[in-house]
């Protein structure tokens, strides 16, 4: 069954110049605990869809659907996860999830506490709990900001490229760390991914959807990602399935770029 149904999704805004569409024809089903990676050049719209499914950006055409009910705005049912964090500095780490909690949240203050706790125990942070989010590396404050995002208890968890901005090892313990909330108490919740990394989508995601070049982008391809949960990034990478999609996924976005577009000329 779809929880999440994007039906003939066009996005276009107006420009000195006319109209310009920036994705157009968007069909796409969800299932309630998938993962689902977006991945695309840039400006080809992965963003502006997200911000659909977010309820910040109103479709000129098409619906957004969840759970039955068509999105007409933001809502505590879809948490957002962005690449800057977006953390109130003058809150500490336990005051920007509390924050969150208490104005979704129809339970008592201790609870709301207890809930906060719980999450930044998750992410190994509740010994920082009092700190302020400058006090923090790029990554705890990610692990704040994903505590955050789960805390809510929203339906839909919305990830717009959170982890590109970490270092390769932190980024790497982050992906863990989403798999970790995912897995134990919250397989049913959907999330949808933005990432430029075909590693990081064959990782996560139960499918992975590749976009055309915008403006007017739509949809290129929607592979399926067969590879057996839970998964070991030392392991999977050695078998045959995860090679070819791989390097399908690389073909699908380079085949439209000339050697000069790549910026590597070679001379004879």
């Amino acid at each position: 069954m779809s929880y999440l149904e994007i039906k003939d999704l066009e996005i276009s805004f107006p420009t000195p110049k006319g109209k310009y569409v920036a994705v157009t024809g968007i069909n796409l089903s969800i299932k309630k605990g998938e993962i689902i990676s977006i991945i695309g050049h840039s400006g080809c719209g992965k963003s502006t869809i997200m911000n659909a499914i977010a309820g910040m950006i109103t479709p000129t055409g098409g619906t957004v659907v969840l759970d039955g009910k068509t999105i007409k705005g933001p809502g505590p049912d879809r948490g957002i996860v962005f690449q800057n964090y977006s953390l109130l500095p003058w809150l500490s780490v336990h005051e920007n999830i509390f924050q969150a909690v208490d104005s979704v949240m129809d339970c008592s203050k201790k609870e709301k506490h207890d809930i906060v706790d719980h999450y930044l125990k998750m992410v190994n942070l509740l010994t920082h709990r009092d700190k302020l989010p400058g006090q923090l590396s790029g990554g705890m404050k990610q692990r704040v900001a994903i505590a955050r995002a789960f805390a809510i208890n929203p339906g839909v968890l919305l990830l717009d490229e959170p982890f590109g901005a970490l270092d390769a090892f932190t980024k790497s313990t982050m992906q863990l760390e989403v798999l970790k909330l995912w897995n134990l108490n919250n397989r049913d919740k959907t999330i949808i991914m933005i990432t430029h990394d075909i590693e990081e989508a064959l990782f996560l995601s139960d499918r992975i959807v590749v976009l055309n070049d915008g403006p007017a982008s739509t949809i290129r391809e929607i592979e399926e990602v067969h590879l057996p949960r839970p998964r070991n990034k030392i392991e999977i990478v050695k078998l045959p399935e995860y090679i070819e999609l791989r390097d399908r996924l690389l073909h699908l976005l380079t085949d439209t770029f000339s050697i000069e577009d790549m910026g590597m000329v070679y001379k004879s």
